[in-house]
């Protein structure tokens, strides 16, 4: 089953390589077309990258989404050890608990969504400051 899957992807891949351009023919926008003409041609990756880090926004959207996920993924790769150190033999309420922490986590994000969309307060939720004000 694997080597199918693999299989499959590897064709994929050579599709991708075959059928799909460095860029369009005609850029999809205006803001496109002059991001074209203002890229210089000696734009590397490793350039772009070095020149993310250099922007503190982006340094502290980094920060502080590697703290949640690491935060998250912690938990979660220790629940059922945390919860059978303390109540042995309840590996099915670890699943639970587990469960419910994603499903809480779904359920948020929707909510924050919605509230979000019809409030338009972004700014004021992300900086934490009063929308009032």
């Amino acid at each position: 089953m694997f080597y199918i899957i693999g299989g499959v992807a590897t064709l994929l891949l050579i599709l991708v390589f075959i059928v799909f351009k460095e860029k369009p023919k005609y850029p999809p926008s205006r803001a496109q077309s002059l991001s074209y003409a203002l890229t210089s041609p000696d734009a590397s990756y490793l350039g772009s990258i070095a020149q993310l880090f250099k922007n503190l926004n982006f340094v502290l959207l980094v920060i502080t989404y590697g703290l949640n996920a690491g935060a998250f993924y912690a938990l979660s790769t220790l629940l059922n050890r945390m919860v059978i150190w303390h109540y042995p033999g309840e590996e099915v309420n670890a699943g639970r608990i587990g469960l419910t922490i994603v499903i809480a986590g779904m359920l948020g994000a929707v909510i924050s969504g919605i509230w979000l969309d019809r409030s338009k307060t972004y700014k004021p939720v992300l900086c934490h400051t009063n929308p009032l004000l």
